[in-house]
């Protein structure tokens, strides 16, 4: 009974459509019910209107629309990089699964603009690869990164992430490195910039302090369904890591460093997860993301009796969350 279904879901031209036919029902469904937002108002979020930050029906469109926008750039990610063996759209309804089954996830965030401009911060990395005139991606690059900093502070923490990348593409030099600079100060200078011309810098003061205040502790916090997503996540991580590991060979030379990257990315996400549990529902989206791109590649390139159960097996627990998780809320 298992022994294409795999195969099945990685190459039906349906597949997609059929999963952003139930993703959208299981929105809609969610949206009955007041979501958990935002475990603490960071950086410039606490600015926005009440309407947006409280949970209600825009806030809900809001996350719904970013939702979308990041699986589109997911599947736009995936094309120009090549990042599967076969033409497959496995890692867009892998990562549009994982994120409607985290019903408490379902309200409009910092950790769903996080997502996109991290996420969006992969292209410029990812064309980076061997280019010695890297300067200009870097910039891109690390602009994304400052705007997600600005949004949650302590995403500045990623900036070696993203400059071990940039070696492991073969794309740092100096002028790369200044570019990256120059890209990542730049959202601050111009928050910097209005603050002080509107005699407000108590703002741009405590996006800086919140850089540096690391609240240790917390684990305590989660849900029962979120301690639960949280470990599904990282299993479905490390079981596509090893994965790609044991069959690395099969892969293109472009595609391995790729990977590489986008596992060393998913290592930090997780390691922040567990050192700073307070903002795990900022920092859950993204790492959700790095998840989709392993998970993804798991199931469109292997296809084994082991493979096939496994993913029946976290089909159906996802399935199982996002229904007990209705429920409970």
């Amino acid at each position: 009974m298992f022994s294409d279904f795999q195969r099945r879901l990685a190459i039906s031209p349906t597949s997609l459509h059929t999963v952003a036919v139930i993703v959208v029902i299981a929105w809609v469904i969610g949206g009955r019910a007041n979501p958990t937002t935002s475990d603490s108002m960071v950086g410039l979020w606490a600015l926005l209107p009440d309407g947006v930050i409280r949970a209600g029906w825009l806030n809900h469109i809001l996350a719904i629309i970013t939702a979308v926008l990041v699986i589109y750039i997911i599947r736009e990610l995936n094309v120009s990089n090549v990042l599967l063996r076969l033409n497959s759209r496995t890692i867009s309804f892998t990562f549009a699964a994982l994120i409607t089954s985290c019903f408490f996830l379902h309200g409009f965030q910092p950790g769903y603009l996080v997502m996109l401009f991290c996420t969006l911060s992969l292209f410029p990395l990812f064309n980076a690869y061997q280019q010695e005139n890297s300067a200009g991606n870097a910039y891109i690059t690390f602009l994304y990164l400052g705007l997600s900093a600005i949004v949650f502070p302590k995403m500045i923490w990623m900036t070696p992430i993203y400059v071990l990348s940039f070696y492991i593409l073969r794309a740092l030099n100096p002028r790369s490195a200044c570019a990256s600079f120059l890209g990542l100060a730049t959202p601050f200078w111009i928050v910097g910039t209005i603050a002080f011309c509107s005699g407000n810098m108590s703002i741009f003061n405590t996006i800086l302090y919140q850089m540096i205040d690391f609240k240790w502790g917390g684990y305590t916090l989660h849900s029962a369904s979120q301690t639960i997503m949280i470990w599904m996540a990282f299993a479905i991580f490390v079981l596509g890591t090893v994965d790609f590991y044991m069959r690395i060979y099969l892969d293109k030379t472009r595609t391995r460093v790729i990977y590489n990257v986008v596992i060393l990315h998913g290592a930090a996400y997780f390691l922040l997860l567990l050192l700073q549990p307070i903002s795990s529902l900022t920092l859950l989206p993204v790492t959700l993301v790095m998840t989709a791109l392993m998970g993804g590649h798991y199931i469109s390139n292997d296809d084994t009796t082991l493979s096939n159960i496994l993913v029946c097996l976290f089909s159906v627990l996802l399935i199982v969350m996002f229904i007990l998780n209705t429920w409970i809320l």
